[in-house]
């Protein structure tokens, strides 16, 4: 079995290489998936391994090194991602709570036989059911206990496994521990073949550390005609052709509101010279943040985030907020962050990838959802019309963070048990 896995999966990355140089992806760490790890990284003793695909899981990884190293600061603790973009934010936010990052490995059963070997880890976490069955033979090979953290099943994964159901269920006993973030992600994981008494309900680890002391405006400080008056709509984590329909909401809304400003953060920022031209072609002016951020001016109707790592500071300035890839029917973002400053928010219909959290926020009376891109206008008008329901809504959004935090605390609870067994255990003393 592992040897047809082998085939295909180095038939695939062949074929995908191509792709990746088109699209720049291939970079000086590539020989990092292929398991030629950091030096900074192979000198460690026996680490614990958290593994997060892309931005949102990297910032999960990041919170649960954080509560390992509170608790035992003599572990050491490494990062993978997937992307680039997953490691900038590590590295960025990482500082004093991570031991090294590196780019995770293609799961080829030499690559990955080569990382264990050489990690010797005490742990590996993987961060929202990203399952790969060479890493996952090798780690129970080599006695390495999988946990996974912060598990969800969506509907297209729940289906998707069903049909291989023979392949996850072997994947999935390779877990000593799954800890999902709601019943129903438990019940799934158990219907594809996990084992009950192994998957525990810690809850969704997005909401914590949601709350933080980034202050309002953090980004044009002192900057003239920056006034806390002002209206700003931010379009957060978009996608094609989302942009597009922001842009004519706010053309619409400018009718209304003539002082309305726009952020548009496109989910890849590459996307920023495309809409431009979009905005260009719409009469409007914009600026691109890294400009904004150099120079000294006022502040423009119209910002294009071109930079990593400024969103959530962003929202600090939102007096309502549309989550982007809700109507571009890519599953939604995460509402949480807008919601911990207590923002309105607004999302589409798509928001299966955050389908309990979206239900969090709707039952509680913290977010608006449009249907259709043609009601957008219309929703954004109705809350900044209206203060007290900008108020309650804003209100209402900051008690859900409140009220659901602390699932990284209850995981690394469940977890601790494999930090300390055994041999691994030697001279280890609980900070």
């Amino acid at each position: 079995m592992r040897i047809l896995y082998d085939i295909f999966f180095l038939i695939f990355s062949l074929a995908y290489l191509p792709v990746l140089i088109f699209k720049r992806k291939a970079h000086k760490d590539f020989a990092e998936r292929f398991g030629m790890l950091p030096d900074n990284i192979t000198g460690l003793d026996r680490p614990v391994w958290i593994h997060g695909v892309s931005v949102g899981e990297a910032a999960v990884a990041v919170k649960i090194s954080a509560e390992i190293k509170k608790r035992y600061p003599g572990i050491p603790v490494v990062i993978s991602t997937t992307t680039r973009t997953g490691n900038d934010m590590a590295v960025k936010n990482g500082s004093g709570a991570v031991d090294g990052f590196f780019y995770f490995p293609l799961d080829l059963s030499g690559v990955v036989h080569r990382v264990v070997k050489t990690l010797s880890p005490r742990l590996f976490m993987v961060v929202e059911t990203e399952l790969w069955p060479n890493l996952l033979e090798e780690l129970k090979s080599a006695g390495v206990p999988a946990v996974l953290a912060n598990g969800r099943i969506s509907d297209r994964s729940f289906s998707n496994y069903k049909k291989v159901k023979f392949i996850a269920e072997r994947m999935l006993d390779n877990f000593a521990l799954l800890c999902a973030q709601t019943r129903q992600d438990a019940s799934r994981l158990v219907a594809l073949g996990a084992s009950a008494d192994r998957v525990k309900i810690t809850g969704n680890m997005k909401f914590d550390g949601a709350i933080s002391d980034v202050p309002a405006g953090p980004l044009w400080p002192s900057v003239p005609g920056k006034t806390e008056k002002e209206e700003i709509l931010v379009a957060g984590s978009t996608h094609f052709p989302e942009e597009n329909s922001v842009i004519d909401a706010y053309v619409k809304l400018r009718k209304k509101r003539p002082g309305l400003k726009l952020v548009l953060a496109p989910r890849h920022i590459e996307r920023t010279e495309a809409i431009g031209v979009y905005l260009s072609a719409r009469g409007l002016e914009y600026e691109r943040l890294s400009d904004l951020i150099e120079k000294s001016g006022s502040f423009g109707d119209v910002v294009i985030v071109d930079r990593i790592g400024y969103l959530k500071g962003i929202y600090a300035l939102a007096t309502v907020v549309f989550i982007g890839g809700s109507l571009a029917k890519k599953g939604g973002q995460n509402p949480i962050e807008p919601a911990s400053y207590a923002k309105p928010v607004i999302f589409g219909p798509n928001m299966w990838n955050f389908r309990q959290v979206a239900a969090l926020f709707i039952e509680s009376g913290a977010a608006m959802t449009i249907r259709e891109a043609s009601e957008l206008d219309t929703a954004v008008l109705k809350i900044l019309e209206d203060d007290g329901l900008r108020k309650s809504m804003g209100k209402a959004a900051l008690n859900v963070v409140m009220e659901n935090a602390g699932a990284v605390v209850r995981t690394v609870d469940e977890a601790e048990k494999y930090l300390v067994q055994g041999h691994f255990n030697e001279g280890l003393k609980k900070g």
